[in-house]
C-alpha cells in the first residue's frame, strides 16, 4: 500500500466529538427531570442537571465546544420536553452562555489560585452577610419571622403600606408590584345586580373579577351592571336571558361579546360603588368573594430569595472555598477547579438570565410580566441562578476529577494531536 493511499484521522478530535455528543445527550435527557419555578405568574426558571453536562465540553475543549453543546442540548430538549413553542432566541443565548463558560475558564487559568480563593471568600462572605442582614431587618419590622417565608406568614398589602419600615425592608417590599384579585364567587338572588368597581381589603385596593358559577341560584336575575374596571366576567350559557350592562371600553366587554352574552350599554346615571373589607371578611352587599392572595405569595417569594437563598448560597460558597483549600493542602500534586468552575458558570448564568429576561418580558407574549419593571423580574431569577450555580459547581468539580483520571488529561493544556492513518486517500 502506497503512502498516497493513506488518510490521517485526528484521534483526539474524534474523542472530543464523542464526549461532547455524550454530554449533549445527557444534558437534553436531564431536561425531562427539570422543575419549572413560577415567578410573577410566568415561567421563571428551570432547575435541573442539564447545565452540569453542557458545562463539561466548555471546560474540556473550549468555548466553541461549550457553545455548540449548550445550543444542541437546548434544541433537543425542546423536542423531547417542550414547555411551549420553540424560540430560536433561547438557542442563541444558550450558545452565547456555553461560549462564555469556556472563555472565562481559559482566561482564569492564568489567575493565581490564592487570588481566586481570596476573591471567592470575600464574595461569598458578602452574600452571607447580605442574607443575614435581610433576615434581621425583615424580622424586626414584622415582615418575616420564619426561616423560609410562606404566603400565610406574610402581612397584607395594606398592612405593609401602612407600616413604617426600615430602608432595608423597603428594598424587598417595594419590589412587589402585584395587586390581589378579588373574585365574586356567589351573588344573592336579586333582579338587578351591580358588580363593585373596586374592592379595598385591609387598606389596599384590589382588582375585581366575577368567577364561574357566581350567579347560580339567582332565579330572579335579569340584569348585571359591570363597571369598566372589572377584570373579567365568567359567562355561562344559562345566563342567556340575563342582560349585561357593559360599555365597549370595559375590560370584560370583548370576552362577554365573544361568549354570546346579551349586552347593552349601561345607563349614564348608573352609580358605581366600591367595597371596603376588613381583614378576614370576604362578604358584603350580598356578594361573596375569594382572593388569589398574589401579593403575599409574591412577597413571600421575594423574602425567601433575599433571606434563605442568599444565606444558603453564602454558607455553601464558603464551604466550597474551605474544601478547595483543604484539598489543595492535602493533595498538593493535584490541581483544584471549584472556584474557576463557579466563576465560569456564574458569569454565563448572569448573561443568559439577563438576555432571557429581556426575551421573556419584551419579545414574547409573557403578559404576566409585561407590567413589571425589568429589575423586579430579574432579581429573583438572578438569585435563583446564583443558588443553582453553587450546587452545580459541587457536581462539576467532582466530575472533572473523575474525568481527569479517566481521560488522562490536564484541562489547562490543549490536548495533544494523535493521528490514526487509514488507507483510502492522499495523506497530504
Amino acid at each position: 500500500m502506497s503512502e498516497k493511499s493513506k488518510v490521517k484521522i485526528d484521534r483526539a478530535a474524534i474523542r472530543r466529538i464523542c464526549i461532547t455528543a455524550m454530554c449533549i445527550g445527557l444534558g437534553a435527557l436531564c431536561k425531562l427531570l427539570s422543575l419549572n419555578i413560577v415567578i410573577f405568574g410566568g415561567s421563571g426558571m428551570k432547575i435541573g442537571l442539564a447545565g452540569i453536562f453542557t458545562t463539561l465540553p466548555a471546560i474540556l475543549y473550549g468555548p466553541l465546544y461549550g457553545g455548540a453543546a449548550s445550543a444542541a442540548s437546548d434544541i433537543i430538549g425542546c423536542i423531547i420536553a417542550p414547555s411551549g413553542p420553540y424560540n430560536p432566541l433561547y438557542t442563541l443565548t444558550a450558545f452565547a452562555g456555553g461560549f462564555i463558560k469556556g472563555l472565562v475558564w481559559r482566561l482564569l487559568s492564568r489567575v493565581n489560585k490564592k487570588t481566586l480563593r481570596i476573591a471567592g471568600t470575600v464574595c461569598f462572605a458578602l452574600i452571607l452577610a447580605l442574607g443575614v442582614i435581610f433576615y434581621a431587618f425583615l424580622g424586626a419590622d414584622g415582615i418575616n419571622g420564619r426561616v423560609i417565608a410562606s404566603a400565610e406568614s406574610m402581612p397584607e398589602k395594606g398592612e405593609v403600606s401602612a407600616t413604617e419600615l426600615s430602608f432595608v425592608s423597603r428594598l424587598i417590599t417595594d419590589r412587589v408590584h402585584t395587586t390581589d384579585t378579588f373574585t365574586v364567587k356567589s351573588v344573592a338572588d336579586s333582579e338587578q345586580v351591580s358588580i363593585p368597581c373596586s374592592v379595598t381589603y385591609a387598606g389596599a385596593k384590589a382588582t375585581v373579577a366575577v368567577g364561574k358559577g357566581a350567579f347560580e341560584g339567582c332565579d330572579s336575575l335579569r340584569g348585571v351592571y359591570v363597571p369598566d374596571e372589572v377584570k373579567s366576567v365568567a359567562y355561562d350559557p344559562s345566563l342567556s336571558d340575563v342582560t349585561f350592562y357593559v360599555s365597549e371600553n370595559a375590560k370584560s366587554y370583548a370576552a362577554l361579546k365573544d361568549a354570546g352574552a346579551k349586552i347593552m350599554p349601561p345607563e349614564e346615571d348608573h352609580e358605581k360603588y366600591g367595597i371596603e373589607l376588613e381583614k378576614g371578611d370576604f362578604s358584603a352587599n350580598g356578594l361573596e368573594f375569594s382572593t388569589n392572595d398574589s401579593y403575599r405569595a409574591n412577597l413571600a417569594m421575594y423574602v425567601s430569595f433575599a433571606t434563605f437563598a442568599l444565606t444558603l448560597v453564602g454558607v455553601l460558597g464558603l464551604l466550597l472555598v474551605a474544601g478547595e483549600l483543604i484539598f489543595a493542602r492535602l493533595r498538593k500534586s493535584e490541581p483544584t477547579y471549584a472556584l474557576r468552575v463557579f466563576a465560569a458558570i456564574f458569569t454565563c448564568e448572569l448573561l443568559v438570565t439577563t438576555l432571557n429576561t429581556v426575551i421573556l418580558k419584551e419579545m414574547t407574549f409573557a403578559s404576566s410580566w409585561a407590567s413589571y419593571p425589568f429589575i423586579v423580574v430579574w432579581i429573583p431569577r438572578a438569585i435563583e441562578g446564583l443558588f443553582i450555580c453553587v450546587i452545580q459547581t459541587y457536581a462539576i468539580t467532582v466530575l472533572l476529577k473523575v474525568m481527569r483520571r479517566a481521560l488522562h488529561t490536564e484541562f489547562d493544556r490543549a490536548p495533544e494531536r494523535k493521528d490514526i492513518i487509514l488507507p483510502g486517500s492522499d495523506g497530504k
